[in-house]
């Protein structure tokens, strides 16, 4: 039997991309013959709403299952699983407060499907709480996406700091790759930044080739659909498909 992966794809910053990149990296491995799982742990909902469930019409979500214990919900959309998420998941952190082991409820609550997939992934959300860390004591890897942007390497010191500590508790996690994302090559500041970025983690940690922007992303999630379904001779197509074939290569 195959061993299931089970990714979070984690940044304690927003605006990455994170839930478009769930998305189309989730589509992509199933185009590969992957049985595939996506985890909506973010209680924004994006990646929900990005595969075209309403969020308000969500009778079961994430929250219920790592809350009250109940069965997971689970959708298939687009040859995916997806596991979805709601704004009542901004509450369990709080919730999780009182509770004994509340770092294992995620991975507990998945324990009874794991074996069902090659590839669990799961959109964590841009915090450190709760939810945050039950992602990663949840996972086997970590991919951790970074905007071409200066700014945004100024955090990965506390997120690297966290994924320490998490350790702790899941002494196996491991980071499977850096991943660059919304490159802009015409724009001299974000091509810069992605050599700040080789030049910083390349020599420690496994550097993807980067995820350039494109409107088409945005588009794809305004229409529910993966890139791949939208916008089929987007350029940018390509650089999901790398990543796919990288991580399907180790």
């Amino acid at each position: 039997m195959a061993i299931t992966r089970t990714i979070a794809i984690f940044n304690q910053a927003g605006g990455v991309g994170k839930s478009s990149l769930t998305r189309d990296l989730g589509y992509e491995l199933a185009q590969n013959k992957q049985k595939v799982l996506l985890v909506d742990a973010d209680p924004q909902a994006s990646l929900t709403e990005f595969l075209g469930l309403n969020t308000d019409q969500i009778e079961h979500s994430l929250f219920d299952a790592i809350i009250h214990r109940e069965s997971l919900p689970i959708h298939t959309l687009h040859g995916m699983d997806l596991i979805p998420s709601t704004i009542d998941l901004a509450t369990a952190d709080f919730l999780l407060n009182a509770e004994i082991g509340r770092e294992l409820r995620l991975k507990e609550t998945l324990r009874p499907v794991k074996d069902n997939y090659d590839f669990i992934i799961i959109d964590a959300p841009p915090s450190l709480g709760n939810i945050s860390i039950n992602v990663l004591v949840a996972a086997d890897e970590i991919l951790i996406p970074v905007q071409c942007e200066i700014k945004a390497l100024r955090g990965t010191k506390h997120l690297f700091d966290t994924i320490e500590k998490v350790r702790l508790l899941n002494p196996n996690l491991k980071i499977a790759g850096i991943l660059p994302t919304l490159l802009d090559a015409r724009t001299r500041l974000n091509t810069e930044t992605y050599e700040v970025i080789q030049n910083r983690f390349g020599n420690r940690l496994r550097v993807f080739s980067p995820i350039r922007r494109g409107v088409a992303f945005a588009e794809a999630a305004a229409r529910a659909l993966p890139v791949q379904l939208h916008s089929p001779r987007f350029d940018g197509i390509s650089d999901i498909k790398k990543l796919a074939e990288g991580l399907l290569n180790g």
